[in-house]
C-alpha cells in the first residue's frame, strides 16, 4: 500500500514539474521571436524608406544629366501676368556654367529678365516648371520635385523654388499656346503638363551635352558626331545670308521655343493671343554663363 500511494504521489509530481519546464521552453523560444521580429522591423524602415524615395522620383531627377536650353514662358493668372523678372523668382548662377558641371537645381530665372526660363537637368516638363515655383498639377512629394539618386551614398532631396505663382480659384481652366511673333497654336495642358519640354516645343537643344547623351551606341562614343554650334549639322557651308539675324540669336541663345499660359475661365481672344506673342522678351548675344 505504501508503494502504491508513493507511485500515485509521484504521478501527480510530475505533471507539475513537466509544467514548470514548459513554461522555461517557452519563455526561452519567445526570446529568439522577438529578437527576429526587430531585426526584420530594423531592416524593413529603412528598404521601405528607400522604396518611397525612388518611387516619388521621376527618372529625369533620379538619375540627371546635364542640359542647357531655354525658353520664353508668359503665365497670365485673371488677365494679369506674372512678371519673373521679380526678386521672388530669380536665383543666383554661376557665370562659368560652359563647364561640364551639373547645377544643384533644374530650373531658374536670373539676371532680372522676365519670360526667359533656364534649364539645366534634361528631361524636365512643364509640369516640373509650374510646381518648382508652387502649381503643382503633376503629384509627387510636396515642395519637391523628387530626389536625385546618382550617388546612392548621398541622396539628396531636389527642393522646389518655392511657392509664388498666385492662387488661382478652383473653377479655371489652363489655355496653352506656342509660337511667336509670327503666328501661334493652341496646345493640350496635358501634353504642357507630361511632355519632355523638347518634345512639347518640337525643337532639339543644341547643347553638346545633349548630343552625348542620346548616344546610345559604342560606336557613338568612340567616335562622336561633329556638330555644327554643338548640334545638328544644318548644312551651312559658311556662306554668308544664309542665316537671319533673329535665327542666329535664337541658335546663340539655344532657344527652343515660346508658350503662353492664360490661367482664367474664358477663352482668350484671338487678339489677346497676338497680343503676348507680340511683347515677347527680346533675345540678345548671350554667352553660355547661366
Amino acid at each position: 500500500m505504501v508503494y502504491m500511494q508513493e507511485k500515485n504521489e509521484n504521478k501527480a509530481e510530475k505533471p507539475e514539474a513537466e509544467l514548470i519546464d514548459s513554461k522555461k521552453k517557452s519563455r526561452f523560444g519567445i526570446r529568439p521571436k522577438i529578437a527576429v521580429t526587430f531585426v526584420l522591423a530594423l531592416l524593413f524602415i529603412p528598404i521601405s524608406y528607400a522604396g518611397y524615395v525612388y518611387a516619388v522620383s521621376p527618372e529625369v531627377i533620379r538619375n540627371p544629366k546635364l542640359e542647357h536650353y531655354h525658353f520664353r514662358m508668359q503665365i497670365l493668372a485673371n488677365g494679369k501676368a506674372e512678371d519673373f523678372s521679380t526678386k521672388a523668382y530669380q536665383t543666383g548662377y554661376a557665370k562659368d556654367q560652359c563647364n561640364a558641371s551639373l547645377p544643384e537645381q533644374p530650373i531658374h530665372f536670373h539676371d532680372n529678365i522676365d519670360q526667359f526660363t533656364h534649364i539645366h537637368w534634361e528631361g524636365m516638363t512643364g509640369g516640373m516648371v509650374m510646381k518648382y515655383y508652387g502649381w503643382n498639377y503633376i503629384g509627387g512629394m510636396s515642395n519637391a520635385l523628387g530626389y536625385k539618386l546618382d550617388n546612392l551614398k548621398d541622396p539628396q532631396e531636389v527642393t522646389t523654388h518655392g511657392n509664388y505663382l498666385p492662387a488661382i480659384p478652383k473653377d479655371t481652366a489652363f489655355y496653352v499656346y506656342t509660337g511667336d511673333e509670327n503666328g501661334y497654336e493652341e496646345r493640350s495642358f496635358e501634353d504642357w503638363k507630361t511632355q519632355d519640354l523638347e518634345t512639347f516645343f518640337n525643337t532639339t537643344s543644341n547643347f553638346p551635352a545633349h548630343e552625348q547623351n542620346k548616344q546610345a551606341s559604342l560606336l557613338d562614343k568612340v567616335f562622336p558626331k561633329a556638330l555644327a554650334h554643338g548640334g545638328e549639322d544644318d548644312g551651312n557651308d559658311g556662306e554668308t545670308g544664309e542665316e537671319t539675324e533673329q535665327e542666329k540669336l535664337t541658335r546663340i541663345n539655344n532657344l527652343i521655343g515660346n508658350v503662353v499660359i492664360f490661367v482664367q475661365k474664358d477663352k482668350p481672344s484671338d487678339q489677346q493671343i497676338k497680343d503676348r506673342f507680340n511683347d515677347l522678351e527680346p533675345l540678345t548675344d548671350s554667352t553660355c554663363g547661366g
